[in-house]
């Protein structure tokens, strides 16, 4: 397949430099088209909208007076038509000679319905939503900024998309959020989208930082400042053209582009600063002294003249003053200009936030360069380059005995010293705050994204469209433990030890589309046929090396270490799909659409068959039928959808190959290379496979003061990639891959934005949503359950959370009775999501938004709590019998009688706590006050007294204002995942909770 890969790419390129190389040289008779684009109704300017010349290339903007010129428009009768997200695209009709200029005025209406906006779709046509049978979602990121400065782009995107789930997985600042669309679908597979900026898909990804539990997040690189909008496909139904990996969802980000049109000049410039709070209380550790910590020569400060057995507390956090209030401060500068055939967009930003522990921070720079040129009517060529760095020093954290979170959470009173010495209330000996802190774990990424879309327009009814870029990464770790003599670490590591990782990643995109439109039926009907070919290459190569034993910290390169190790690892995907379409449309409000994808992977054995993918999908503008009329005046828009399609996911390489394992051969008294068998492969292995159905309407009511979007999806994944157990006699150390296994995911979606209320000094604005979630592990065919605390099973949702639950608690005795077996206790997945925003505005230049949000119905494992509890004891509520009933106590800890099981199953047979973890598995219903932001803008009479600005804008927002949740969830956060890059780990294990941010902004335009 690499052959015929680079093959077809030189064919795509040779085949483009024919088609538009003529067409670049060709000069044809052109006119001028000059009008204005208004608010209907209020002659307001409509800035910033996209005028298109029908059946060409040309696309100009409006600037801020809504005015628009065009002097490259064909000769004769031209069609016009303009889009802008809030409002009805409009189209109008106008002759154009070369003897002068024509002139066209168009009026917009506002709507909550975006039936004409302009969506991607994975191919070239029609692509006006109202032509889609599937949901896709659209975020205004331009919008949103002027409601509340976002730090990162996940930040942009959480509770603003029904059915998009995105986590705040810890408090730590530049970690990961783990984003999930309409459920998980699979076990071994990742259940992340695919990630594209402007056409070109990126790497993604959530690199490990060998810290406990949390990870990186290369979608932290991107500057929310440079996104103009960003769509989200959901599942199958809306993504079967994005191919056999897309089955999670795909998330489009298009970047802000020049203006070509009328002349312009504007420099943007944002400034922020703010502050990070720890928001959160840490819990203390208590214990009971003993014999020696009570008498005179004690050092222990604490229990020292007590008598036995009291009762002391200690605070480590608290008492050495480890948390700080953070800051960030955020710098980003913009040029944004254009002309006749031409715009640009140039950005810079340098972004720095703080965390609230000593040794945890985050940068990001970058610079992003996008130019449009449209040389004559037929051409439009699209070009970007994005150049990125972070530098992200994580502490050490969650799972981690090496943590500030873990060295304090399990430390005892009993170690408190009055000079310091020892554990001093720590968990690690030696090992406070100042040695935490001096390990060294640090992550710079460099990345570069860069592409090109170059659309040809030969004739009015023939678009092709190519697409070409490629996206590089490069991720630096080190991990460093320096040399020390007080024995801070374990083992070796005191010695000194270094780790120094480096990750190299390329994916290249390179997709064409061709499309055909013709119409008939005297104009009614609308045929628009399209193939294309689109191919992914991916190659990743990682080195690691270790240096263990250091003679000084000053020189502490891995060559100098008295112990050093390498790994390192080389990976190569192709994908290659081809793409066909037919869409017939009716009166542009009847629409049906049939389309199919064939891909094929490297990572899969000659013998498997490409991947067919096919959808369905239909739309239909009801509103605009004529016997729908008299119902107008209450729904002012109907647009009824369904779709079904198939995508999936593809393994990583080598998954399905026949591997060995390096080992040494023993022949006599000698040792040589040698290697024994690892996986016997799979040359059948194929995708997983996703099939989705999706059924729902979009309607605007009572004159499109209302938008309501409701959409029912079900989604079943077959052919699940799993490992099937081997016996060990067969010599092989590891387990084939295998498809089998069926999972499901449903559930509702609904989406509502209204006005209600608008009037020259105020006006309330209101976007809301909400989800449900249905997840079932299906079918596993035969393979046993496996997994123990998240476990699969047949017939539950994925990693569902069990315990042997309690049968009955006997007071009298202490006898606490539970299951022989393990049994489902829920899920980790909400199966209610929703959110809430109320934006206030007045005088059209004060507004206040408020936005909260919402997940119930699902679990959190509460390891925190349970070790604290049952492993180390350091609660107040194990140890002080009177703070619990006896009936909790035997529920949480079992029976406390000497000789005598913890807990006894219904069969006879004694268990430990470890199988009985009922109680730590807590709700983590929440209501959380997620955002509340203020922005002024300044009146052009005060912000034009500074030198050279036309309007400025002062914003402010707090983050994180307040949290409601359960109360029989113990812990501090339960939004809060101690391993966000695992799947299936909805766990708070000694993880930092989420800060309240502040943040001031200011907002200058030149």
């Amino acid at each position: 397949m690499p052959g015929s890969l680079f093959r077809a790419v030189r064919g795509v390129a040779m085949l483009a430099t024919l088609l538009v190389g003529p067409s670049l040289a060709a000069q044809q008779a052109t006119g001028v088209i000059t009008g204005r684009v208004t608010v209907r109704g209020t002659q307001d300017p409509v800035g910033d909208a996209r005028v298109i010349v029908v059946g060409t290339a040309i696309a100009v903007f409006t600037n801020a007076n809504g005015e628009y010129r065009i002097n490259t428009a064909p000769i004769g009768r031209a069609q016009v038509t303009v889009y802008k997200i809030g409002y009805s695209s409009v189209s109008d009709t106008v002759t154009v000679s070369s003897a002068q200029p024509a002139t066209l005025n168009l009026a917009m209406a506002q709507t909550r319905v975006q039936l004409s906006e302009v969506v991607v779709t994975g191919a070239v046509g029609n692509t006006e939503r109202r032509a889609q049978g599937a949901a896709v979602a659209t975020v205004n990121a331009e919008e949103l900024a002027a409601q509340s400065p976002a730090q990162s782009f996940s930040q942009l995107l959480q509770s603003r998309v029904p059915s998009v789930s995105v986590n705040s997985a810890s408090g730590t600042a530049g970690t990961s959020r783990r984003i999930n669309i309409r459920g998980a679908a699979s076990i071994n597979l990742s259940n992340q989208p695919l990630i594209f900026i402007d056409g070109v898909r990126i790497v993604e990804g959530q690199p490990g930082l060998g810290v406990g539990g949390q990870s990186a997040d290369r979608l932290n690189n991107i500057n929310p400042d440079d996104i103009e909008s960003i769509e989200v496909v959901k599942g199958p139904a809306a993504a079967t053209l994005y191919g056999a990996d897309a089955s999670a969802g795909v998330i489009q980000i298009i970047t802000k582009a020049g203006r070509s049109g009328t002349p312009r000049f504007q420099q943007r410039l944002s400034l922020e600063s703010g502050s990070v709070d720890q928001n959160w209380t840490p819990p203390d550790n208590y214990a009971r002294c003993r014999a020696v910590d009570t008498v005179a020569s004690s050092l222990n400060p604490l229990c020292r003249g007590q008598a036995l057995n009291t009762l002391v507390s200690d605070n480590p956090l608290v008492r050495e003053d480890v948390f700080r209030v953070g800051s960030l401060t955020n710098m980003s500068y913009s040029i944004n200009g254009g002309g006749q055939g031409y715009g640009y967009y140039f950005a810079v930003n340098n972004d720095r936030q703080q965390g609230t522990l000593p040794n945890n921070a985050f940068g990001r720079q970058g610079i992003r360069t996008n130019f449009n040129f449209v040389p004559n009517s037929k051409v439009t060529v699209n070009a970007s380059i994005g150049i990125q760095q972070s530098e992200l020093d994580a502490p050490q954290n969650d799972n981690n005995i090496y943590g500030y979170l873990g060295g304090a959470f399990l430390g005892t009173p009993l170690s408190r010293t009055d000079d310091g010495s020892g554990n001093d209330g720590w968990f690690g000996f030696n090992r406070g705050p100042e040695e935490i802190a001096a390990i060294e774990t640090r992550l710079v990424t460099r990345g570069t994204t860069a592409g090109a879309t170059v659309t040809f327009v030969p004739m009015p009814w023939f678009t092709h469209k190519l697409t070409l870029g490629g996206d590089l990464v490069v991720d630096e770790y080190t991990n460093y433990f320096p040399r020390n003599g007080r024995q801070a670490y374990a083992g070796l590591l005191n010695t000194g030890s270094n780790t120094q990782n480096r990750t190299n990643s390329e994916r290249y995109t390179v997709d064409y589309n061709a499309n055909a439109r013709n119409t008939f039926g005297g104009g009614d009907w609308e045929l628009n046929t399209t193939a294309g070919l689109q191919l992914i290459s991916t190659r990743t190569n990682f080195l690691g090396s270790t240096g263990t034993g250091f003679v000084t910290n000053s020189n502490n390169v891995i060559s100098s270490a008295s112990q050093t190790s390498g790994v390192g690892s080389l990976t190569d995907v192709r994908q290659r799909g081809w793409i066909g379409q037919v869409q017939l449309g009716h009166l542009n409000r009847r629409f049906l659409t049939l389309a199919t994808r064939v891909d094929e992977f490297s990572v899969f054995g000659s013998d498997v068959d490409p991947a067919v993918l096919p959808t369905i999908r239909g739309s239909w503008v009801i509103s605009e039928e004529d016997f729908f009329q008299p119902m107008s005046n209450i729904a002012s828009s109907l647009r009824l959808r369904a779709a079904y399609g198939t995508t999936g996911r593809a393994p990583g390489a080598g998954a399905a190959l026949t591997t060995l394992a390096a080992a040494p051969s023993i022949i006599g008294t000698s040792s040589e290379a040698g290697a024994v068998p690892a996986n016997p492969g799979n040359p059948n292995l194929k995708p997983e496979t996703g099939k989705e159905l999706e059924i729902g309407f979009d309607a605007g009511f009572f004159n499109e003061r209302l938008g309501l979007e409701f959409t029912y999806f079900n989604k079943t994944t077959n052919d699940l990639i799993l490992s099937r157990p081997l016996p060990p006699s067969l010599g092989f150390t590891q387990d084939p891959q295998v498809n089998i296994g069926e999972v499901v995911n449903r559930g509702i979606e609904v989406a509502v934005n209204a006005t209600l209320y608008d009037s020259p000094t105020f006006t309330w604005d209101v976007r809301g949503g909400f989800n449900t979630l249905y997840n079932e592990l299906v079918d596993l065919g035969d393979v046993p359950a496996f997994n123990t605390l998240n476990r699969f099973t047949e017939g539950y949702p994925l990693g569902a959370f069990v315990s042997k639950r309690i049968r009955n608690i006997d007071e009298a005795t202490g006898v606490v009775t539970v299951a022989d077996t393990f049994e489902v206790v829920g899920s980790q997945f909400p199966g209610f999501e929703g959110t809430l925003t109320s934006t206030f505005t007045l005088f059209r230049q004060l507004r206040i938004s408020a936005q909260f949000d919402t997940k119930q119905d699902y679990l959190v494992y509460n390891n925190t709590d349970f070790f604290r509890e049952t492993q180390l004891v350091r609660s107040n509520a194990r140890l002080d019998t009177t703070v619990l009933s006896r009936r909790e106590r035997l529920k949480r800890y079992g029976n406390p009688t000497p000789g005598q099981p913890a807990f006894r199953q219904e069969n006879g047979a004694s268990t430990t706590v470890n199988e009985v973890r009922d109680y730590y598995l807590q709700p983590g219903d929440f209501v959380r006050f997620r955002e509340l932001g203020v922005t002024w803008d300044i009146p052009a009479k005060y912000a034009t007294r500074m030198p050279g600005v036309a309007t400025a804008s002062l914003g402010f927002a707090v983050q994180n204002v307040a949290l409601w949740k359960d109360k029989d969830f113990t812990g501090p956060d339960p939004e809060v995942i101690s391993a966000a890059g695992a799947q299936f780990n909805r766990t708070d294990f000694l993880t930092l909770p989420n800060p309240r941010t502040t943040v001031l902004r200011l907002n200058i335009t030149f």
